[in-house]
């Protein structure tokens, strides 16, 4: 009986071993500051958003990168046991890592997105958004992905350019 149990150990961990599921080498990159700003020319606002994020890359290389984002005041839900918050019916957008200012951005032009434009502009609007990054090691040709902790941010925050708020409770 002991035979049989040390023989399925063992099975145990070869299979685990041999899945496949290889850790990268590297570290990925850590995402921070989140905010919605109005982009503006000649110092006055116009009506294009972007989403923006810090990118700390180290050795890790950006390869994609997408926003979600979730409307309204239950745009995520808390953390909850232990389960991670998360956005309640995100959409996505087409996001893109600006390497020479360690940023990740993702624009709303209104003449694409008018509806989300409006209502970011709207006095009542509040977003939840997470990016999501797709990385690789220098020394691998591997993808993995890594999401950014969930934001939120008001009107008020966008107009004033300030930083979103991070959601306690995971990545």
């Amino acid at each position: 009986m002991k035979r049989v149990a040390v023989f399925a150990a063992l099975c145990a961990l070869v299979v685990a071993a041999c899945s496949g599921e290889k850790e990268p080498s590297v570290s990925p990159p850590k995402l921070t500051d989140g905010r919605v700003n109005m982009a503006k020319v000649g110092g006055r606002p116009i009506p294009v958003f972007e989403f923006n994020c810090v990118v700390a890359e180290k050795e890790a290389k950006v390869v994609g990168a997408r926003v979600m984002y979730a409307t309204g005041p239950d745009g995520f839900k808390p953390a909850q046991g232990n389960d991670k918050p998360a956005l309640v019916a995100p959409k996505t957008l087409d996001g893109q890592y600006v390497a020479s200012q360690h940023q990740l951005r993702g624009t709303v032009d209104p003449a694409k997105l008018e509806e989300l434009a409006t209502y970011l502009n709207g006095a009542d609007a509040q977003v939840a958004f997470q990016w999501e990054v797709d990385w690789k090691a220098p020394d691998s040709e591997e993808v993995y992905k890594q999401r950014s902790p969930i934001f939120t941010t008001t009107n008020a925050t966008i107009a004033a350019a300030g930083l979103a708020t991070e959601v306690p409770g995971g990545r």
